[in-house]
């Protein structure tokens, strides 16, 4: 899957639930979609002062990744 619409993915996932009621702590995905969603933000380039990063090496979108090459994409 590309990894811009792996991390479109997460948002919708992580929003639904939050309208839901839900305070979604993790994002659990293959190494294969991490590895994809890392090396698209460091094409990404250097964010301007005061901007927030939403991807970082052990969290998106203020959510905890968790690796489980078994599981399909979801947000816990």
């Amino acid at each position: 899957m590309d990894p811009r619409a792996l991390v479109i993915e997460i948002y919708r996932q992580k929003t639904e639930l939050m309208h839901a009621g839900e305070s979604p702590e993790r994002v659990v995905m293959s190494m294969e979609s991490y590895r994809a969603i890392q090396s698209y933000h460091a094409t990404l380039g250097e964010l301007p002062d005061g901007a927030v990063d939403y991807i970082g090496k052990y969290q998106i979108f203020g959510l905890e990744i968790s690796i489980d090459n078994g599981a399909d994409l979801r947000v816990d």
